[in-house]
């Protein structure tokens, strides 16, 4: 997915309009967030993105399907917060 780009808020480094978060093992978090799309039914379809390891979700999702995946990935997930550009050691 190289060529996805999510916006992110600068404050938080979440993708914009995040609607729930888990935390990984290796405290590094998990975004839901919605698409601003819809399924062929008008549902309002999310995706996930992890902070941590950087993989998310590759299709557009109900909901309930985005965020039992996203919970899945960060009970799995042991990756760390990636730092914020400009942390120094």
């Amino acid at each position: 997915m190289s060529g996805t780009f999510i916006r992110t808020d600068s404050a938080t480094g979440l993708p914009v309009g995040t609607e729930a978060v888990f935390l990984t093992l290796g405290s590094a978090l998990v975004a839901l967030f919605p698409t601003g799309g819809t399924n062929e039914h008008g549902a309002p379809t999310f995706h996930w993105s992890c902070n941590g390891c950087r993989d998310c979700s590759y299709y557009a999702e109900l909901r309930g399907t985005a965020r039992n995946r996203a919970n899945a990935h960060a009970a799995d997930c042991r990756a760390l917060p990636w730092p914020a550009f400009g942390d120094q050691d």
